[in-house]
């Protein structure tokens, strides 16, 4: 249940007042669960990353769990440069486990989860590796609700005959055997690359019917291979031509697979699986004994993304949603931030003067900043001054700020009044991390210097609160000066590099005489002349930014 609030703030001499809206009661939230298996990654073609980048940008799965893995370099180059990409920092990876043959690896998004422990069961091939999970309720810490999710990855035997199925089944055994050691275990995934190729195997009747705990196939039972009733659930292979190590053939297979305990069924243990939504990402059913990339057009999923599944691997990830019910508080954090621009303020508030020149897109996705998220307002606020980027570091204190400690950006409006605020250009921005230590604010702007909070932000009712303008010791090691009793962002750094210097210079005499939304005018009036160097440049020379990078 949603309501809204009025909530006055007093701070110094300004009152700053906003609605803002909580999630209450039974808070609920998706979970996106992704197994996936990548070809002996890295192999001798460590690039295939970038395809691995361009699908989970596509899917932004929470939970990813990868067979055929080589090695631990691998999922450090799958984390790094397929996953903390543009900005991001919230996934993290479980500890590698080297076994007999290729491994699994769990990754996951550490602002809704956090990784409870991690096992290793020994079967006669390959490892299946056991990741016990928790969601970060937001009232975790007082009340120890604790919701646990345990999520098993397994590569199995391959091909066909009655050998191969023994030995599948062995597997399972083995894996059976470990779960009816766990009999409180909850909310239980199981999956990977399982090699089978029909529902009367005794490794899939094993994994449905044997044991304390019993496992649900959420798509159809049959006999999948070649067969072309299955199309629309196959997984591999995505390729017609052997290439890279893979697999050639079409897509004829149904070789992976996501299977979940009862609990998930019914949610008595507050997750439960959202209807339909299993699917093998990309599978159109339109391909059968073809490549995923020929005729006729996959139409399913961006061009990109079906590119990107060809040549990164010949299997399909596989992909299924979740609910998570979780606190009775709020789930959704508010933030309140309130800062100045020097080129805008006029001693009492901010003007205006670019409003009508201001991008409906937001405008840091070139250099320095890189920053590619989608904000986009349909209409620009009247009392809006221009664009500026926030970033949010959950950590002790503001010296231990950093690109890696970023778990959120986001670029927002700001407003004449020195508020920050969402596209819509009303509301206050939010975000659903679970605050473990305390939250320090960064401000970006395309042409002042930044600004790193240098205290954490106020929490009430899960609302944080900080406040720039009251005084030049609120910036981290400052960066701010003041102006009629308020402090306000430097302005001058026309090239957004955290100096105020000659290359600075150098854009502005570029821009010199000419109208727009340029970042030499410092002033941010929409003309760019000698008042944007003489009355703000010159006098902020020398002044630099103390954001750490």
């Amino acid at each position: 249940m949603r309501i809204f609030r009025l909530f006055l703030l007093i701070v110094g001499f300004y009152s700053l007042i906003f609605f803002s809206t909580i999630k209450q009661s039974t808070a609920q939230d998706t979970l996106k669960v992704m197994y996936y298996n990548v070809l002996n990654y890295p192999g001798s073609i460590p690039q295939r990353v970038s395809y691995f980048r361009t699908t989970n940008q596509y899917i932004r799965a929470d939970v990813i769990l990868i067979s055929e893995l080589i090695n631990d370099a691998g999922a450090e180059t799958l984390l790094q440069d397929g996953l903390n990409v543009y900005g991001a920092a919230n996934y993290q990876k479980a500890v590698f486990t080297d076994g007999y043959d290729t491994d699994n690896m769990l990754f996951y998004n550490s602002n809704k989860l956090a990784l409870y422990s991690q096992d290793t069961i020994n079967t006669a091939l390959r490892q299946i590796n056991e990741y016990i999970l928790y969601y970060k309720s937001w009232d975790l810490g007082s009340t120890g609700d604790t919701i646990f999710l345990y999520f098993y990855s397994a590569h199995l035997k391959a091909s066909t005959g009655s050998t191969n199925e023994n030995k599948r089944f062995a597997e399972i055994t083995e894996f059976k055997n470990h779960l009816d050691s766990k009999p409180n275990a909850k909310n239980i995934f199981f999956g990977g690359d399982l090699n089978l190729y029909k529902d009367y195997e005794p490794a899939y009747d094993a994994i449905i019917n044997y044991g304390t705990h019993h496992l649900n196939d959420p798509l159809p039972a049959g006999y999948w291979h070649d067969h072309e009733e299955f199309s629309s659930i196959h997984t591999q292979s995505t390729r017609t031509s052997q290439f890279g190590g893979g697999a050639s053939g079409g897509i004829d297979d149904r070789f992976d697979f996501i299977f979940f305990s009862d609990d998930v069924i019914n949610g008595i243990n507050k997750v439960s699986y959202i209807p339909n939504s299993c699917i093998a990402v990309g599978n159109d059913g339109n391909h059968f004994n073809k490549a995923l990339i020929d005729s006729p057009v996959n139409t399913s999923i961006p061009d990109s993304v079906t590119n990107a599944i060809y040549y990164m691997s010949d299997h399909m990830p596989v992909l299924c949603k979740v609910l998570i019910e979780s606190s009775t508080v709020p789930l959704v954090r508010e933030l309140a931030i309130k800062t100045y621009l020097e080129g805008a303020f006029n001693g009492n508030d901010m003007s205006t003067g670019i409003s009508n020149l201001i991008p409906h897109s937001q405008s840091y996705n070139t250099a320095p900043w890189y920053y590619y998220g989608t904000e986009k307002a349909i209409n620009i606020p009247d009392n809006a001054v221009d664009w500026v980027l926030v970033e949010l570091h959950d950590i002790p204190n503001a010296e231990s700020a950093g690109t890696s400690t970023i778990f959120m950006r986001r670029a927002a409006f700001l407003l004449n009044d020195g508020s920050v605020v969402d596209v819509d250009g009303s509301s206050v921005l939010s975000f659903n991390h679970s605050i473990t230590q305390s939250l320090f604010v960064t401000v970006r702007h395309r042409n002042h210097l930044d600004v790193l909070s240098a205290y954490p932000a106020i929490e009430t009712e899960g609302i944080y609160i900080y406040d720039f303008t009251t005084s030049v010791s609120q910036a981290y090691m400052s960066g701010e000066k003041l102006v009629n009793e308020k402090a306000v962002l430097f302005a001058g750094d026309a090239n957004g590099d955290g100096d105020i210097d000659s290359a600075d210079n150098s854009i502005w005499e570029n821009q010199a005489g000419i109208q727009g939304y340029k970042t030499g005018d410092f002033d941010l009036n929409g003309q760019i002349n000698n008042s944007d160097k003489n009355e703000l440049f010159i006098i902020n020379i020398g002044e630099k930014s103390y954001v750490p990078e």
